[in-house]
C-alpha cells in the first residue's frame, strides 16, 4: 500500500447548484395560510364568551 501525496488526491470542486423546485413558492404559501388561518381559529376561541358547567342551551319553543 502506497502512501497518499496531496498531488494524488482529486481536486475538490464546488458542488453544482440544483435548480430550485418549482412548487416552493406553493409550499410556503400553503404554510403561511395554515398558520394565518390557525392563528384566526385560536384568537376566535379565545374570545369566546365562557359557558357554565350548569347552563344548557336554551332552544327558543315556538
Amino acid at each position: 500500500m502506497t502512501a497518499q501525496t496531496f498531488s494524488a488526491l482529486p481536486p475538490i470542486a464546488a458542488e453544482a447548484k440544483a435548480p430550485a423546485n418549482p412548487l416552493k413558492g406553493v409550499l410556503i404559501t400553503v404554510f403561511a395560510l395554515k398558520i394565518v388561518v390557525s392563528a384566526f381559529l385560536l384568537a376566535t376561541v379565545s374570545l369566546a364568551p365562557p359557558l357554565s358547567l350548569d347552563e344548557r342551551p336554551q332552544v327558543a319553543a315556538n
